[in-house]
């Protein structure tokens, strides 16, 4: 069979060796259930394929030598039904292999696939942080005989590369090539991709869509291209994080050296250049920042744990668009901190050790449209240079655990979109000035401290008309009723999340609905029974509820309404008492269910005099997704 095949072609060639293997098998074929249902199910299987996109050629070819009518020979002249039995199971196996490189378009993830992903786990970090943009697959044998370099330049590649050339346009081929920057099966986050595509332009918004959406757009169509493989939490459709296939990456590699994107040496090492500089630990101590020029657009940290440069680093930078110096992966595992004293500068104050970034040189980046410290520890205050940069789009500080003190205005970063400090536990208030940024469309970790001490009130957010999603912590004795009366004002928001603290009774109890208002995530709510504006009459749009932790004991509504949410999680509610068709009932339209640890049971020793706990037991977790459901159903009917 040529290679040059499309799947469309390949499928049903595959399919017809099939029938004439089985047709073969004659009586055998009746005697053995087994057998039957084997090649049923790798029938099945195949029929999938046929509306897959891209090329699968290597593991086609193994495919193919296992579905051979010679290669079955003998299998068929002894008609031992074990033999059959191994051969089939040797198709199958390289049918998973096929599946899972090149995911279907429903994006369902094979338990082949959930398995592998498990065995890579925690041995992540580590071959990560051992060499970045190199194979760790490759043993140090073949990087001495030269083999990841014959890898590169291979046939393999080149039948690759037609997949990429025939990608529907160029923002999806500029796109694509930055995939081959991450290690090898490294599991990457999808946010700070997105963010890194809007900083440098290569995704711009239109007069339809933002320019998140836009690049959530095309990282949608790179799945359904199979280059990235999504990575779904617990049978959900949310995608969060994913990986790249090992082929497509050195495919991408190769066209990246070719175009002279990125440079690489010839064994896929990454290397600087004068347009794109990044911070990897290489075998030797290097400056990181020696290749940095006045022409690079961009510095990424791809693993560099402890940040370490030069006072003058960023002088030689006047056109950068991109400082991503915080992590990209989801893990916490991933550390990074300041130490160096050229980066930090140490004082005391009120007899406590502060660290504050001096980046010397960053207010003079008038360019820059993406600074990222995500994730970055040991940063107690943000440098005042940073509201020079006037051109700033999104500033993402998430996780920057040591974070306790923004500018006091921040009005000056007029074309600010993104603005992430969540999980930044320490921040007490937030900076006066946020509601005159009129660009602002996402706002995560809007800290409601105590009263009178919040310079920019949560009232005043509603001046914003383009914000979509709004993220709030409320402090412990932060609120009283009334604050969040204003939220019907709120007309674009679609994307709402409340982490509460101890005594927020009363301001819950009046919240207001913002009309448009799409998901709703409460974390730790205090009351016992649903509120009365959280029923469905009052949330028509709401097409995802997640609830997780606090004191909930019933879903229940006056009204007795059914919702109309199509992704329910309830997670953590150890008072909540609900069982599944209940949840059917008052859900009808849920598409995925979750629901972990709620209704905490305690179970005690009775023949103790003392009663001692024995165990602690919770309702069964339940996970539920529609349309693996159905599949089910059509599978064995």
């Amino acid at each position: 069979m040529p290679a040059q095949r499309k799947p469309e072609e390949i499928v049903p060639t595959l399919l017809d060796r099939l029938k004439k293997v089985r047709d073969a098998l004659g009586p055998i074929n009746e005697k053995y259930e087994k057998i039957v249902s084997g090649f049923e199910e790798i029938e099945t299987e195949l029929e999938k394929m046929k509306d897959w996109e891209g090329e699968l050629i290597k593991r086609f070819r193994t495919l193919v030598q296992y579905i051979d009518i010679d290669v079955w020979f003998d299998r068929l002249k002894h008609g031992n039904a074990d033999d059959i039995l191994n051969g089939l199971e040797l198709i199958r196996n390289s049918v998973a292999s096929v599946k899972q490189l090149f995911p279907a378009k429903e994006s369902q993830v094979t338990e082949i696939t959930r398995s592998e992903d498990q065995a890579v786990g925690k041995d992540q970090t580590t071959s990560e942080d051992q060499a970045v943009g190199k194979d760790q697959t490759m043993p140090k044998e073949w990087s001495r005989l030269g083999v990841e370099e014959k890898i590169y330049v291979s046939k393999v590649i080149s039948d690759f590369r037609k997949s990429f050339d025939c990608l529907k346009n160029n923002q999806l081929k500029v796109c694509s090539l930055c995939l081959s920057i991450f290690p090898e099966n490294s599991i990457i986050n999808k946010r700070p991709l997105i963010y890194w595509w809007i900083g440098e332009g290569m995704v711009t918004k239109t007069s339809e869509k933002t320019a998140e959406k836009v690049g959530e757009d095309v990282f949608g169509q790179l799945i359904n291209e199979s280059f990235i493989i999504p990575k779904f939490e617990n049978h959900s459709s949310s995608i969060n994080s994913f990986t790249v296939c090992p082929w497509i990456r050195r495919m991408l590699i190769s066209v990246a050296k070719g175009l002279h994107f990125f440079e690489f040496t010839p064994s896929g090492m990454l290397r600087n250049d004068h347009r794109r500089a990044f911070l990897f630990a290489g075998p030797d101590d290097h400056d990181p920042t020696s290749a940095m020029t006045d022409d690079t657009l961009t510095v990424f940290n791809l693993n560099y744990r402890y940040l370490q440069f030069k006072p003058d680093w960023l002088s030689r930078l006047n056109r950068v668009e991109v400082l991503q110096l915080g992590r990209w992966q989801n893990s916490v595992e991933h550390h990074i901190e300041v130490e160096s004293e050229d980066l930090i500068v140490e004082s005391k104050k009120k007899k406590k050790v502060q660290y504050e970034v001096s980046l010397n040189g960053l207010g003079s980046q008038t360019s820059l449209r993406y600074l990222s410290l995500r994730g970055v520890s040991r940063l107690t205050n943000l440098p005042r240079s940073v509201l020079k940069l006037i051109s700033l789009e999104i500033l993402d500080l998430h996780a920057c655990h040591s974070l306790e003190k923004l500018p006091s205005d921040i009005s000056a970063l007029r074309n600010l979109t993104h603005l992430d400090v969540s999980e930044c536990y320490l921040l007490e208030s937030m900076p006066d000035g946020i509601h005159k940024l009129s660009a602002l469309q996402v706002l995560k970790g809007f800290v409601i401290g105590r009263v009178g001490r919040n310079p920019c009130k949560l009232s005043q957010l509603a001046q914003l008309k383009n914000l979509r999603k709004l993220s709030i912590r409320i402090g412990n004795e932060a609120v009283g009723e009334g604050e969040f009366s204003n939220l019907k004002d709120f007309k674009a928001l679609e994307i709402l999340v409340i982490s509460c603290g101890a005594h927020t009774e009363a301001a819950l109890k009046t919240i207001s609905v913002p009309p448009k208002l799409k998901k709703l995530d409460l974390w730790c709510i205090p009351l016992q029974d649903m509120p009365d504006w959280q029923e469905p009459g009052a949330l028509q749009n709401l097409e995802k509820l997640y609830i997780r932790g606090g004191e909930l004991e019933s879903l229940k509504n006056q009204g007795q309404q059914t919702w109309k949410v199509k992704i329910l999680r309830l997670k953590y509610l150890k008072n909540l008492k609900i069982d599944k068709q209940e949840l059917q009932t008052m859900f009808p339209e849920v598409e995925y269910l979750e629901k972990v640890k709620c209704n905490k049971k305690i179970v005690r020793d009775e023949h103790d005099p003392d009663k001692k706990i024995v165990r602690v037991e919770y309702d069964p977790d339940i996970t539920w997704n529609k349309r693996q459901h159905e599949k089910a159903i059509v599978a064995t009917t």
